[in-house]
């Protein structure tokens, strides 16, 4: 099934949308809606598919994604150890030193690329993309999430041994890598066999984490690769979202071929629209999300009216949020919301040139 054309669409083109679209960070937060835990959601495509509606139907966001733990599913599937938690401890589940599979005195070779339609919980967010594309594929655009390289890598070796590696074994390295995009190529593939697109994670790449040269000598080919592969299929556009200040990288974060990058809220969002304009990419600003259990909802307004104050008329940009704590009230994202749709009734941007 293609994507739905929407006011995403038009800003992902960098075409004037009908109002900015609103697109918040919503993983863990999910089991919320339903009164469930991350740990239980994640694992049970029932609970899953319920969360992801209730999402859509108390927020009425601008895209949909099918992921919760979104870094976990395919190192899982390749063998790595996820921390479940029980009862009602609403934790996420992760991934720690201890359970990586790659250990140190084994060859990259040893890795599987895992079949994503009968490995680890691949096959139950197959499922949920199936069902929720079913309910909502001609009403909104839903992508399903993958892994990115580096981020990937740092699940399957541990993220510091990744880093130390990239100085003392560069090769080991960049083989890890170009495994990480080959399995999350096959994952992404699967995906759009169920009609939905996608979406990639890569924020353990990070400039708070891994230098720009860094950056572009060993995760800018293998990402570049991914989301050629993801084109091939078919799907026009491919969000690559890289969270924490990727100003210093923002080069090679536009020449991966991601259409639709990240401005998180500790990066410059004048030097994306002056960079993004040129190129023709559209980028998401992401509202800080560390105060929403805390604030009330008019100066969550406020602040999103800020950010869209911002975007100086850009046609690709779109309003969002850091990643939304579990049990975020419902006021705090619709305030971001209401934002977005009153923009449209005020002077328009373009206008303030």
């Amino acid at each position: 099934m293609p994507q739905p054309h929407t006011r995403l669409t038009d800003a992902l083109e960098c075409r004037k949308p009908d109002r900015v679209p609103f697109v918040p960070a919503i993983y863990e937060h999910k089991a919320w809606f339903i009164g469930e835990t991350p740990t239980r959601v994640c694992g049970d495509p029932d609970l899953f598919t319920k969360a992801v509606l209730a999402e859509y139907e108390a927020v009425r966001s601008d895209a949909l994604v099918i992921g919760l733990d979104v870094y976990n599913v395919e190192a899982e599937a390749v063998g790595s150890v996820v921390t479940y938690f029980e009862g009602g401890d609403t934790y996420i589940p992760a991934i720690g030193n201890e359970g990586v599979v790659l250990k140190e005195e084994m060859p990259v070779s040893s890795l599987k690329v895992p079949e994503p339609k009968k490995d680890g919980r691949m096959p139950v967010n197959l499922d949920v993309a199936r069902r929720v594309v079913r309910a909502l594929g001609e009403t909104v655009p839903i992508r399903g999430a993958i892994s990115g390289p580096f981020s990937l890598s740092a699940n399957l070796v541990g993220a510091e041994s990744l880093f130390m590696m990239t100085l003392t074994d560069p090769q080991r390295a960049h083989d890890i890598l170009k495994f990480a995009g080959h399995v999350a190529a096959e994952y992404a593939r699967a995906y759009v066999e169920t009609g939905c697109g996608v979406i990639a994670f890569d924020s353990q790449a990070s400039p708070d984490l891994l230098s720009p040269e860094m950056y572009r000598n060993f995760v800018l080919e293998p990402t570049q690769e991914l989301i050629s592969s993801i084109r091939r299929l078919g799907v026009e556009h491919v969000p690559l979202i890289i969270g924490g200040n990727t100003t210093p990288m923002l080069d090679s974060y536009i020449d991966t071929g991601g259409n639709n990058i990240l401005c998180d809220t500790p990066a410059d969002a004048a030097a994306f629209v002056d960079e993004c304009s040129k190129r023709g990419i559209a980028f998401r600003r992401n509202i800080s999300t560390r105060d929403f259990l805390t604030i009330s909802p008019e100066a969550v307004y406020q602040k999103a009216m800020l950010y869209l104050e911002e975007a100086n008329g850009f046609p690709g940009f779109i309003l969002g949020t850091g990643v939304v704590p579990y049990g975020t009230p419902n006021a705090c994202l619709a305030a971001v919301r209401t934002a977005a749709e009153d923009w449209k009734s005020e002077l328009r941007p373009s206008e303030r040139l």
